[in-house]
């Protein structure tokens, strides 16, 4: 999706919000996490080649583990000190915007051709980072509703324990539907059956406690990885499109409910910690993307690096949980507005010479 539609959606939102206050916000929250998310998840999946992930799997891991928690530290720890504001809503700042959300980066990338590893290395840390961010997400909001530090570990302990339930529901419904589809060609079959075991997947893991961030995920890799030798390549291109549309749809719907869940007229007073967060989460990517992928800098291009940080952009997921911070925890509306003004910064601010600096770059240097 080019940056103009993108800005238009949002502007339209915006609109949307000012004429409609607080009537999208809702909608938006559980549009995002239970319609949106798990196509985007799946979509993005599909895309990944199991193979390549394996031989990228050591920045990917960094990027995805070390990388999201040491983001959330960073922006935690600067906005308390530097924002002076509370620990409570800078630790839900951090986990809150510690998640990357490239999709009209992806679509960049793309269309520029970058060398396909390059292309996977970004989409599986934005796949799996959200997945973490969420994790820490909950620990931190129910520390934010318990008198002692116990309630955080027991909180991430179940959300560790969640992902890794996720994981083994996403890949035992992968195993279903690679039984299903068998040696079946047909482009209808594939449709009904990945359409059917994402939400599937979702759905179950999250009904029982586990993410479904995580097993949407497993689903899509792993049954790409099953059917790998039993698919054609015309097939398997045609399940691509298919989902690339549904995921467009997703999106185009997200960039414009982003718009319309916040009421502008209302955040003015937070816009000097806003810019100030914003500055921070800029300065928070370059240094864990040259500080941390340094440890793998043999198997990485001086640009990937370049790149890889251009991805760092916050979208949809981040403004979600932000809404779904339980009423009655100390700063929740500073957090909501601070988190949607650095998405906006990130989705038009950061794209307007995107394409100008990714072609300035040798990749093969």
């Amino acid at each position: 999706m080019q940056l103009g539609y993108i800005a238009a959606l949002l502007i339209a939102g915006i609109a949307a919000g000012v004429i409609f206050p607080g009537r999208l916000t809702g909608l938006f929250g559980a549009a995002t996490l239970y319609v949106f998310l798990p196509a985007l998840i799946y979509e993005g999946a599909w895309r990944l080649e199991p193979r390549t992930m394996g031989r990228m799997w050591s920045p990917i891991l960094i990027l995805t583990v070390p990388g999201v928690i040491g983001t959330a530290a960073i922006i935690a720890v600067s906005v308390h000190y530097a924002g002076s504001i509370g620990w409570i809503p800078a630790l839900l700042l951090g986990a809150i915007l510690s998640a990357t959300d490239p999709v009209a980066v992806l679509a960049i990338f793309r269309r520029l051709q970058l060398p396909h590893s390059l292309l996977t290395l970004v989409e599986s840390e934005a796949l799996l980072n959200d997945a973490v961010a969420v994790i820490i997400y909950r620990g931190v909001a129910a520390a934010a509703t318990v008198t002692v530090a116990a309630g955080l570990w027991q909180a991430t302990g179940h959300a560790v324990l969640g992902a890794f339930l996720g994981i083994v529901c996403g890949a035992a419904m992968a195993g279903a539907a690679a039984l299903v589809l068998g040696r079946r060609r047909q482009f209808i079959a594939y449709g009904i059956v990945t359409l059917a075991g994402a939400y599937g997947s979702y759905y179950l893991a999250t009904r029982f406690g586990a993410s479904g961030i995580f097993a949407a995920l497993a689903f899509g890799v792993t049954l790409k990885l099953l059917q790998e030798r039993r698919v054609d390549a015309a097939c398997s291109e045609a399940v691509g499109r298919f989902w690339e549309g549904i995921a467009l749809v997703a999106n185009a719907a997200l960039f414009f409910l982003i718009g319309s869940a916040i009421d502008v007229t209302h955040i003015g007073r937070a816009l000097p910690i806003s810019l100030l967060t914003a500055a921070i989460v800029l300065a928070a990517r370059f240094a864990i993307v040259h500080g941390l992928l340094e440890f793998v800098r043999p198997r990485l291009h001086l640009a990937w690096l370049s790149v890889v940080r251009m991805a760092g952009i916050r979208g949809a997921l981040s403004l979600a949980l932000a809404l779904s911070i339980p009423p009655g925890i100390p700063g929740r509306e500073l957090v909501v507005n601070v988190t949607f003004v650095v998405v906006v910064i990130t989705l038009l601010v950061g794209l307007l010479t995107l394409e100008r600096r990714v072609k300035a770059l040798d990749m093969h240097a």
